[in-house]
């Protein structure tokens, strides 16, 4: 028994011994640079033909390469400034006239009718006039 606590206690120094030598290089290391491909590099394969850099293009296979105008120093050759175009007038389509309910005419109709004549009864839409007669209340909002 005592054969097999060693070997169990070997292996786990061997273990920690190893892992601390990996910890250790792993903080030593210095981070490696990857270079960035030089500017304006075309590569062809099957595909067609790749150009990176400042100006990037694709052509299929069979192509002729793009020519690039040559460089003037960022200034525009010809001198002249862009055209400005004016913004173009975006057509707002006029407001939704909003019309009142049925049930809002007739709220508004029997308001109009009370307000007009004191004998107005709703349920019949008539008032009572002098001579003791029934005449139907006509408003605006019929």
């Amino acid at each position: 028994m005592a054969v097999f606590q060693r070997i169990a206690l070997g292996c786990a120094l061997a273990l920690a011994a190893m892992s601390q030598a990996d910890f250790a290089a792993a903080a030593s290391d210095a981070r490696k640079l990857i270079t960035p491909p030089r500017t304006n590099t075309v590569i062809c394969d099957s595909r067609g033909c790749f150009g990176f850099g400042q100006r990037q293009f694709y052509t299929r296979p069979g192509q002729p390469l793009p020519i690039t105008p040559p460089y003037t120093g960022g200034l525009n050759r010809y001198g002249s400034p862009r055209v400005q175009v004016p913004p173009r007038e975006t057509f707002t389509p006029p407001p939704r006239a909003l019309y009142p309910s049925p049930a809002q005419k007739l709220r508004q109709h029997q308001t109009w009718c009370a307000e007009r004549y004191r004998t107005y009864n709703p349920g019949t839409n008539s008032y009572t006039t002098i001579n003791n007669g029934t005449k139907p209340c006509r408003s605006p909002f019929d």
